[in-house]
């Protein structure tokens, strides 16, 4: 098998490119370029039409900004283009992007935390961002004040949209709002607008961060998940699509399962309670059969991170799915070694263009606070270690490329 090529970006202002060869004996991973960018490269989404990485600086100083790379065949990084999160000079905190290929021209989705909001901006069909407006105006959609605190003051003191999650018909976003414990659901129009439908709400206290779509291959229901960060699980929705009946041009969800736990029986020997514990992130493999869902248990902080502390490594869930009703199987839910601490993001090997049924799949996890990036082969529902690399930048996010 030839070598794989990655990106992971961090909390110490560059994006490193990696290359894992996993036919070597051992298998190897070193960084071949790095490529500075910003105080915190945090989140990075790759075009699915063009050679190009987008970038979102978390913390930059003053107004937040994204920036367009173009890839070369070795990986390495040329600046082609920036935006700004917002028209004014607030550090929004860009926490998640996405492109959205069914609007044309494309459209960058971004989510930002602190700014409480979605902004989208037109892509040239070279992959820069189109500032200038001639391919069509930028949008933002302001969420502030738009849903009922939740219950954790100290992190629902107001709205905090933590995604932009495309459906698989490219027809709806969802952004799960953390503040505010429901996910906002918005329809792309004709023009490539986005467009405000009713909320769902979720438990209070859940705190959702992420989600992922999938369509299963025997019943072609589609399914969501969602992963709730504050509550440390899982929920999971069946999508009903409107039809030319309908009188909503907005889908509808019906929960399957609510709150399946993230957490261990016991916290760590140091811990009282599981007060500091915090998923971050969740993936499906390329068969549809295993969920897989990270978390962080010391309240990590990428400023001060302690590589080394007295709690054991993070933990990663996974859990079968069922194929019939994209439930996840309880009793199947297995914990296991995230191979360091804050285990912020994780990639699959299959999520990138060129994977092709016959090659393993991977899981690369990017853990901030140990400052590594560890590969995992996943294997009839199970992980395996297979190399790790130290000093990756304090990887906050980390894709394959090739």
């Amino acid at each position: 098998m030839s070598p794989l090529l990655l990106l992971a970006g961090g909390y110490e202002g560059k994006v490193l490119t990696l290359s894992f060869d996993p036919s070597a004996t051992p298998p190897t991973l070193s960084i071949t370029s790095t490529t500075p960018c910003g105080i915190a490269p945090t989140w990075l989404t790759l075009s699915p039409t063009a050679p190009v990485v987008y970038v979102a600086d978390e913390w930059g100083a003053g107004p937040s900004v994204l920036t367009s790379h173009t890839i070369s065949p070795t990986g390495a990084l040329s600046l082609t283009s920036s935006a700004r999160t917002g028209a004014d000079d607030d550090d929004h905190w860009p926490c998640h992007t996405a492109i959205l290929t069914s609007a044309e021209p494309h459209r960058h989705l971004t989510t930002t935390y602190k700014g409480c909001a979605i902004s989208s901006i037109p892509l040239l069909p070279t992959g820069e961002f189109d500032e200038s407006g001639q391919s069509g105006g930028r949008q933002t959609i302001s969420f502030v004040e738009t849903g009922t605190k939740g219950p954790l003051a100290w992190r629902q003191d107001q709205d905090h949209p933590h995604g932009a999650h495309i459906d698989p018909t490219g027809s709806f976003v969802i952004v799960p709002d953390l503040g505010t414990d429901c996910l906002k659901v918005l329809r792309v129009n004709e023009a490539g607008d986005l467009v405000r439908g009713p909320d769902v709400q979720l438990e209070a206290g859940d705190g959702p961060r992420h989600a992922i779509f999938s369509v299963l291959s025997s019943t072609k229901k589609t399914i969501l998940y969602i992963l709730n960060e504050l509550h440390n699980s899982l929920s999971i929705y069946e999508v009903t699509y409107p039809t030319s009946d309908s009188t909503s041009l907005f889908p509808s969800f019906t929960l399957l399962q609510s709150r399946l736990s993230l957490l261990p029986p016991q916290p760590h020997p140091h811990q009282t309670d599981f007060s500091s514990w915090h998923a971050a992130e969740l993936k499906i493999s390329h068969d549809g059969t295993t969920l897989i869902a990270s978390n962080r248990a010391e309240n990590h902080d990428p400023e001060s991170a302690v590589p080394d502390g007295p709690g054991e490594e993070d933990l990663l869930a996974l859990f079968d799915v069922d194929a019939t009703s994209g439930k996840l199987i309880e009793g199947s839910r297995r914990l296991v070694g995230s191979g360091g601490r804050a285990p912020r993001h994780f990639a699959l090997s299959s999520e990138r263009a060129g994977w092709v049924a016959a090659d393993n799949e991977f899981v690369a996890v990017a853990l901030h606070d140990s400052d590594e990036v560890v590969i995992f082969e996943l294997m009839d529902g199970e992980l395996k270690e297979v190399v790790r690399k130290k000093g990756a930048g304090k990887p906050a996010c980390v894709l394959f490329l090739n």
